[in-house]
């Protein structure tokens, strides 16, 4: 299967300006992305494919509340708020071009709570078998029984974004930026020994504008692919 690669360009979506601008722009689009999200869920039949977009579209609308929180804090908050924003616009992108992209992504959410918990029980004392221990258990084997139930996937661990990337044709784009979102998401020896480049205006301009572009992308997407009214969406694509 052809995937098409519809990522406009910068000057599409972003016009550079100073701090105050910034943060306008992206309280307008965290309003607008909530705004489509309610008439969605309000004049959208639920079917799977709904739901999911639907909570990408709201989860893009909660990172860009960290990249707002995050101009005045530690350049990691900015770096994890446009990563998340990346892969939200990544998944994205691989569920609405691959159906079986679309059931994965269910499944992911069954193992994510399932390792969650596996997590906590490891945490505790395997000496003592007590009731927590017990719900944790009983509640993996439900988890792992919807996978069955509602015919998902069987999946063993998250698909990567470095694979998911190959699915769209971002492989260029994910190795030029990812590497840089990563040294600054993480105490990277870059990040500790040398904050002052690190967090340089530089970096938090490419952050910036990125986290603005993939969120724009993602709205921009769901409206179309939901068919969301002009009327609701115009503000994407026009800024």
């Amino acid at each position: 299967m052809k995937f098409l690669n519809r990522t406009k360009r910068l000057k599409d979506y972003v016009v550079e300006g100073n701090q105050l601008d910034l943060k306008k722009k992206l309280d307008k689009a965290i309003k607008k992305s909530r705004y489509i999200n309610r008439w969605i869920e309000k004049n959208l039949r639920r079917d799977e494919k709904r739901v999911v977009l639907s909570n990408l579209l709201l989860s893009t609308a909660d990172y860009l509340e960290v990249t707002k929180s995050s101009l005045n804090l530690h350049v990691s908050v900015l770096a994890l708020s446009t990563r998340s924003l990346y892969e939200i616009n990544v998944r994205l992108r691989t569920v609405i071009e691959d159906e079986l992209e679309l059931g994965n992504w269910q499944s992911e959410s069954v193992i994510d709570k399932v390792q969650t918990l596996e997590g906590l029980l490891l945490l505790s004392d395997p000496s003592e078998n007590n009731s927590g221990q017990v719900i944790l258990r009983q509640e993996i084997e439900r988890l792992k029984g919807l996978i069955s139930k509602y015919r998902l996937p069987t999946i063993k661990q998250p698909t990567s974004t470095g694979k998911l990337v190959k699915l769209v044709g971002l492989e260029s784009e994910h190795k030029a930026l990812y590497k840089l979102y990563s040294k600054l998401v993480h105490p990277s020896s870059y990040l500790v020994n040398d904050y002052g480049n690190a967090s340089a205006i530089e970096n938090q301009k490419i952050l910036q504008i990125h986290a603005q572009l993939y969120a724009h992308d993602t709205i921009s997407r769901v409206c179309e692919e939901l068919g969301v009214p002009y009327e609701i969406s115009k503000p994407y694509g026009e800024a």
